[in-house]
């Protein structure tokens, strides 16, 4: 319709003006308008007006309204838009639910608002997961993440596979494998059925200090019900890495358990153990030669001491988590020390000799990866720097090095025993800058320099005759060389040659008594260190013949590739690089 307006002569001077007007208008509601409406049928169900349905649950009366039900859950639409006879009913009893949760989750399709309480939240998740309330499902997983602890991961775990909720109940397996050592002292833990104590023993991310632990934790789950549990034993102690037990604790506590003493299944597998210790010739060849050690017990990478980019000695000590891929600082030495040896004796670290900035050094300190800090020991006979050493048969030897004057040919031997240091024969070479490990009988001392020229010349030492014997040499020359031993092969790794810092790596195989070359590292490194891991060696820090690094990387001996690991701490060189396996994982 259209309305024309005129120009009055007698009145106002307007021009002509023609409106359209439109047949209709969209009003739109403020953004609380559902909001409101839900409020006041709330208000309407408080005083029972307008209710056309009544929850009977547990003696409890819980009046609503079916359309706010049906919208709210798909378990409640289902039941009033099907054909249901609770459809036609006013009044519908329900069984097994808890009437006080059943009120909260009611509450809360009127309002929006739900409190979540410790007490409550098992009960709400059991409820939201019937009614298909989703959100509120999610709320009460997020909750009990939050709450996660020893003495109820596993409940919640449980409660969790119940309802099918996934990351809860992979929060719940990782605080576990994290805190196992305090869940296995709970009484939850004793409760477990035997198939997931089995799963939960394979992980390989179990966080123990050793398999003492996953030990210990059987035998407490045993004794809870001995009588009904004691034929789990044999299945149980399967799942233990018996190489990485010690001996004596073969010995002195399983052979000890009546448990296992009386039970010829158990007592084939500690023989079987026993005989991978007793016999470390036979030991490739061995089934348990294939085990592996857990994460958390493979332990931290230390790199201790070393030189900075400026030229000066450090005593400060870092540590890289393999668990977390964190660096953490540890407690500094008592001396700065670059050109430091590093070797492990009793999952201990011991730091021998080196440079303080000063003078040389004969020193030895110990670190304590349970007290965390390092204590002093027996010092050397003689004043080290550039030397190396390694840990055999519990016997620390120390090779070669500097003495501030000359290069060294001289070997010390420190016995844990008589805490003492004693000579033994010298090598045929003097070196300084060499590679230096342990085999299951013998050292290997590789490279180095003998102060004039960088040297190819490897040589064996036999403890048992006290005697030094050339074998075959490198392919390349090598001062400043890394050495490791990987499934029963020597490494040589990197180095410098007189010219160039070099990043090819050789391997000995010593049955054949020969070098070949395999794949190269990603940097040139000398002044590096190397850690033998599970099936990886991993090289840290060094020289490139440019800067210090702090990079590091990883050689996988089943593909026969390098990886890189990137950033590991501070930039330094000539550190020593070791493992130290009793530390537990935060």
């Amino acid at each position: 319709m259209k309305y024309i307006c005129k120009t009055n002569s007698k009145g106002m001077d307007y021009d002509d003006f023609e409106q359209s007007f439109a047949d209709y208008v969209v009003h739109r509601a403020q953004e609380h308008h559902g909001s409101r409406l839900l409020s006041q049928m709330y208000q309407l169900r408080y005083i029972e007006k307008l209710c056309d349905v009544q929850l009977n649950v547990e003696g409890a009366k819980i009046w609503a309204h079916k359309l706010v039900l049906a919208a709210f859950s798909p378990y409640f639409f289902a039941m009033f838009t099907g054909d249901m006879k609770e459809a036609y009913q006013s009044v519908i009893q329900m069984n097994e639910i808890d009437a006080a949760s059943l009120e909260l989750l009611i509450n809360y399709a009127y309002t929006g608002v739900l409190k979540i309480h410790v007490d409550s939240v098992q009960s709400l998740l059991n409820l939201s997961s019937l009614l298909q309330v989703d959100d509120v499902q999610v709320a009460c997983s997020d909750f009990l993440k939050r709450n996660l602890h020893p003495n109820n991961c596993l409940g919640i775990r449980s409660l969790a596979d119940a309802h099918t909720c996934v990351d809860l109940v992979e929060a719940s397996d990782r605080f576990l494998e994290k805190h196992f050592e305090k869940v296995a002292k709970g009484d939850e833990f004793l409760q477990l059925p035997v198939e997931q104590l089995v799963d939960i023993l394979t992980s390989e991310d179990l966080n123990v200090s050793s398999e003492e632990e996953v030990y210990n934790a059987i035998i407490r789950w045993v004794y809870m019900d001995k009588k009904n549990r004691m034929s789990c034993l044999p299945r149980l102690l399967k799942e233990i890495r018996f190489t990485f037990l010690s001996p004596h604790f073969l010995v002195d506590i399983l052979e000890m358990e009546e448990l296992i003493r009386y039970d010829w299944k158990c007592r084939d597998i500690l023989d079987e153990a026993k005989n991978f210790h007793m016999f470390p010739d036979r030991r490739k060849h061995h089934r348990l030669a294939n085990m592996k050690p857990r994460t958390s017990t493979v332990g931290c990478i230390f790199s201790v001491g070393g030189m900075d980019s400026t030229g000066h000695s450090l005593n400060s000590v870092e540590c890289y988590n393999l668990r977390s891929h964190r660096v953490s600082i540890e407690a500094s030495m008592a001396s700065s020390r670059s050109g430091v040896a590093i070797t492990n004796l009793d999952n201990r670290l011991l730091a021998i000799g080196g440079y303080d900035g000063r003078r040389y050094l004969s020193s030895v300190e110990a670190f304590d990866p349970v007290q965390r800090n390092w204590c002093p020991m027996t010092s050397m006979n003689q004043v080290r720097r550039y030397h190396s050493a390694c840990t055999l048969d519990r016997q620390v030897y120390v090779v070669g090095g500097y003495n501030g004057r000359s290069v060294l040919d001289t070997v010390e031997c420190y016995d844990p025993r008589t805490n003492r240091w004693r000579r033994l024969s010298s090598m045929g070479h003097r070196r300084r800058h060499l590679g230096l490990v342990s085999t299951e009988d013998y050292i290997c001392a590789i490279g180095g320099s003998d102060g004039s020229a960088y040297l190819d010349v490897v040589e064996v030492y036999e403890p048992r005759i006290d005697k030094w014997r050339v074998v075959c040499s490198l392919q390349s020359r090598r001062g400043g060389v890394a050495a490791g031993v990987l499934g029963g092969k020597i490494y040589a790794l990197g180095g410098y040659n007189g010219q160039a810092n070099l990043a090819t790596v050789e391997r000995y195989y010593p049955v054949e008594d020969r070098w070949v070359y395999v794949a190269p590292m990603n940097q040139c490194r000398s002044g590096h260190g190397v850690v033998p891991i599970g099936e990886s060696l991993y090289v840290v820090g060094g020289h490139d013949g440019t800067q210090y690094l702090n990079t590091a990387e990883k050689f996988d001996q089943t593909v026969g590739e390098w990886h890189s690991i990137g950033s590991i701490g501070m930039q330094r060189a000539v550190a020593g690089v070791s493992i130290c396996k009793n530390m537990q994982f935060t």
